[in-house]
């Protein structure tokens, strides 16, 4: 995740990354049950760095990695994973019945949603066309630029924050940013020995370079932001915001498959790059998954997933659902902190080889399943989180049943049963969200004016 406020600070940082085999993946089931629809709440692909070059000098004399795209476009490299990405979700699907093979039939029971950046949206259109080959793939997206709703609850006016409340509350839970600078002080040494290219570890630094502004050595004020509020910026991160910033294009170097001498100037181990993206799930944490900001600003979509998942139990359609009840396959797009967030209402974590704790990779998505039981006909929601590794996104490894990219299901607490499945009851699953959504947050559905297919967006 990373939000540019040059008022205060940003926040979100380096991803993650030591090399791992493919864990288990969601394959084809044989346990009794029929997959019924499948929500694929995802975050982009590969993309560029975020700011422009001018920027980044401020914080490092040396220039960063050229992608080839605009600033914060999906790359080329990253377009191409997408579609192998794609790929694996239509022979999953095309096992679990979901899919027929015919383009016409399938674009009628799958729905594209991406929130209006180009990543996102050209993320959702490369995943789709490995799903349906052939087919000229419609995404809903509000114009690019134009905030929306369904993510962005706080610009758009669906839902008010109190700033101090939720900056008391990170300060309740996470102390003084002094705090916090202690706790990740190995990783902040890290990433400033990488930016002013001195030995890893070289305590104290030699001096700044002249002109440059050492993101690292900011304040952490963990205060209310009070212009400019917006999803993902109400509380001020100060260094770790900066230092997100100034480390978020290495991993993009690293699975944009970039020669490992451009990886950070070739000064970075997979080890390290892994430990450098601590920083984007703990500002993710402070950001987005403290209870009263997770509720302000994830309420909105957690109710477009439940009411999109209960239409499909009804049969019948529900206003406020991602799509009407035809679409069987729900594709919503959007980034990192948005997945993380719902992650966050739930309550539930996963971990995947070679990454981080909760870590949102490029192309990741949190993925809810209806399911129906052959023999009870009682329906269950199973949870997981996929993503392809680090080097399945570098090395544009083709995905298939046999190959598939990293997946564990998700335990939902006061859901899942011990010792047993980690499906819940689709009723039970109805409760927990319904409790931990704040109603007060949420789009009343009579005044959602839902987006329409965006077309012209540009691919580079």
């Amino acid at each position: 995740m990373i939000r540019i406020n040059l008022r205060a600070a940003l926040p979100g940082l380096v991803l993650t990354l030591a090399i791992g085999a493919p864990a288990a993946a969601q394959t084809v089931t044989n346990d009794n049950t029929i997959l019924k629809q499948i929500i694929i709440f995802g975050r982009h692909g590969v993309r560029s760095a975020v700011a422009p070059v001018d920027l980044y000098a401020i914080y490092s004399p040396r220039p960063y990695a050229d992608f080839g795209v605009s600033v914060g476009y999906l790359t080329v490299h990253g377009q191409q994973a997408e579609v192998l990405l794609g790929t694996y979700y239509r022979d999953y699907l095309l096992a679990e019945g979901l899919l027929t093979g015919d383009a016409a039939t399938d674009l009628g029971s799958t729905y594209f949603r991406a929130n209006s950046i180009q990543r996102s949206n050209m993320t959702a259109t490369m995943l789709g066309e490995g799903l349906i080959p052939g087919a000229t793939i419609p995404v809903h997206s509000y114009p690019l630029g134009q905030a929306d709703p369904l993510f962005d609850p706080i610009s758009t006016g669906v839902a008010a924050v109190d700033a101090n409340r939720a900056a008391n509350e990170v300060q309740a839970i996470f102390s003084s940013g002094t705090a916090l600078a202690s706790a990740y002080a190995s990783d902040f040494s890290l990433v400033r020995c990488v930016i002013y290219n001195y030995p890893l570890g070289t305590e104290p630094p030699p001096a700044t370079p002249t002109g440059i502004t050492d993101p690292t050595a900011q304040p952490i004020p963990l205060s209310a932001v009070t212009t400019g509020v917006s999803t993902g910026n109400v509380v001020n991160t100060g260094a770790l915001g900066l230092t997100d910033l100034a480390a978020d294009p290495f991993i993009m170097e690293y699975t944009d498959g970039l020669q490992l001498t451009d990886v950070g100037w070739g000064e970075l181990s997979t080890d390290a790059l892994s430990q450098a993206t601590r920083f984007v799930i703990l500002d993710e944490r402070l950001s987005y998954r403290t209870p009263y900001l997770d509720q302000v600003q994830s309420s909105n979509a957690a109710a477009h997933v439940l009411r999109t998942l209960k239409q499909a139990v009804l049969g019948s359609a529900i206003p406020g659902a991602f799509s009407g009840p035809a679409a069987q396959i729900n594709v919503v797009i959007s980034s990192d902190a948005y997945v993380a967030g719902l992650a966050g209402l739930l309550q539930t974590h996963w971990q995947l080889a070679g990454y981080q704790p909760d870590y949102c990779a490029p192309g990741g998505a949190l993925v809810f399943e209806l399911r129906q039981s052959k023999d009870t006909g009682e329906f269950l929601v199973r949870v997981y989180y996929t993503a392809q590794s680090a080097d399945q996104l570098r090395n544009l490894t083709p995905l298939s049943l046999t190959t598939p990219p990293e997946t564990a299901q998700l335990v939902i607490p006061g859901g899942s049963r011990p010792g047993g499945s980690f499906d819940v009851k689709f009723e039970t699953f109805q409760r927990l969200l319904e409790n931990a959504i704040g109603r007060q947050y949420v789009q009343n559905p009579s005044t959602e004016v839902p987006p329409g297919v965006l077309t012209g967006v540009p691919t580079q």
